[in-house]
């Protein structure tokens, strides 16, 4: 397997291959994360670049990361160490208000694409119009994530948003599985399971909106008083549009419950054979038995995978998630 690093500084191009310095990571996910290459070279005196430059990166010669480059810090031995991240970036970090009505997941995607500046790519549709909406102050990429589960659930499927090699792609989670196999016969080198309540995890939804004259007042409240007993109080608290009508902010609230109240359940495997089959979004066939209080042997989907290449090595780290059966 080979790879190669590219920087662009205006309208000169350098590779950057030869100066990496302890090798590549490159992290992709369809958490609602940003791609990630995060990279060290030496100053060489020749490759220059700067914030905001482009930076693209090819395995075996196809395109695997798009970006620019958002940090740089140098120590005194002149080592540059860079984190660059993909357009999904943009989407995280920028906020804005939408109103639409009669559109598709697709269509919200492209509009803020065009407002942005973003390029887009494959955008499977489920050709579902949401009939109106108000987004207000959230972000980019919340709006978009939003669009695309109301318009999932209406379906019954599921989508995915993530940068294909520059390009935001949406897929179906069925177009991604792939045939790949793993297993504790060495495949797997390594993984770790973690169950926990203390970070997203709500079984009580409290929605507030503001009056006229910006009086914060509540508008709805659902909870789950069984799991309130059991794990405390963990309650969501979120201020929407007062426009809102009873039968939206019910939707709203039963559907942030729904999600939240649950034992988030975290398992992490590490392959020490790299492989390039093994990609945010993909299912794949895992076998890890008597894991906890689960045992995995079924189809399971990669949320979050980081590939390092590194003296002419290739590991691949992956966030599987945990479904019940």
């Amino acid at each position: 397997m080979t790879f190669q690093l590219l920087l662009q500084h205006g309208s000169n191009v350098y590779d950057a291959t030869p100066i990496l310095q302890d090798g590549v990571e490159w992290s992709a996910s369809v958490a609602g994360k940003a791609g990630k290459l995060k990279f060290a070279v030496v100053r060489d005196g020749i490759v220059n670049f700067v914030e905001g430059d482009p930076v693209t990166f090819r395995v075996d010669g196809q395109v695997v990361f798009s970006g620019w480059v958002m940090t740089k810090e140098r120590t005194s031995e002149q080592i540059i160490t860079v984190t660059a991240y993909d357009q999904m970036f943009y989407l995280a970090r920028n906020k804005g208000t939408y109103v639409y009505q009669n559109k598709t997941a697709k269509e919200v995607l492209q509009i803020i694409a065009a407002d942005y500046g973003l390029q887009t790519g494959a955008i499977s549709d489920s050709g579902w119009k949401i009939p109106q909406r108000i987004e207000e102050g959230e972000t980019l990429l919340d709006i978009v994530l939003s669009a695309m589960a109301i318009a999932g659930k209406a379906v019954g499927k599921e989508y995915f948003l993530f940068d294909q090699a520059g390009r935001l792609t949406v897929k179906e989670r069925k177009e991604m599985a792939v045939g790949a196999v793993l297993r504790c016969d060495g495949g797997i080198s390594d993984y770790t399971y973690k169950t926990d309540i203390s970070q997203d995890t709500y079984n009580a939804v409290r929605l507030y909106h503001a009056g006229r004259k910006e009086v914060e007042r509540k508008a709805w409240e659902v909870q789950k008083d069984d799991k309130i007993k059991k794990w405390g109080r963990l309650q969501y608290y979120k201020r929407v549009p007062y426009t809102l009508n009873a039968a939206q902010l019910k939707e709203i609230a039963e559907s942030i419950l729904a999600e939240k109240c649950r034992v988030v359940k975290q398992l992490t495997v590490e392959n020490v054979n790299g492989d390039m089959l093994l990609l945010a979004g993909n299912s794949i066939w895992l076998e890890i038995p008597d894991l906890a209080e689960i045992s995995l042997q079924r189809m399971a989907l990669i949320e979050n995978c980081t590939h390092i290449f590194r003296d002419g090595e290739h590991i691949t780290r992956m966030d599987i998630r945990i479904e019940e059966e």
